[in-house]
């Protein structure tokens, strides 16, 4: 059973997750109408770089409410993203395209992104 505490960072960590992923989403959406034949894996990487920042000062202030260290958080979210292309990659030569393999990859990696920036990065 977990903690109160602990349940409420969870929901944090819910919320500005799910506003991270809103941006991240948003811009992929809006990269892929702006540019069709772009490919997904830049769009996986344009919208993590912007999605980026969101997240790290969402997790700082609100999830987490400690300093952390933006180079511990860019070394989980780098290892998160190298993880979600691996899913894409996988998702891509199943036979998937456009949105849905990068919405799917995106969500993939929560929980390594919660678990890493709990115990490492904001601890």
């Amino acid at each position: 059973m977990i903690s109160r505490e602990e349940f409420w960072r969870l929901v944090r960590f819910g919320f500005v997750g799910g506003g991270a992923t809103l941006v991240d989403l948003g811009t992929s959406i809006a990269l892929f109408h702006t540019w069709p034949t772009i490919s997904e894996h830049l769009v996986t990487t344009l919208a993590f770089a912007i999605a980026f920042w969101f997240s790290f000062f969402g997790h700082r202030y609100i999830t987490f409410q400690k300093q952390g260290a933006v180079g511990k958080f860019l070394l989980v979210a780098l290892g998160s993203l190298a993880v979600r292309n691996l899913i894409l990659s996988g998702l891509l030569l199943a036979g998937f395209a456009g949105l849905l393999p990068v919405v799917i990859a995106s969500l993939a990696v929560t929980v390594l992104t919660y678990l890493l920036s709990r115990v490492w990065v904001f601890a």
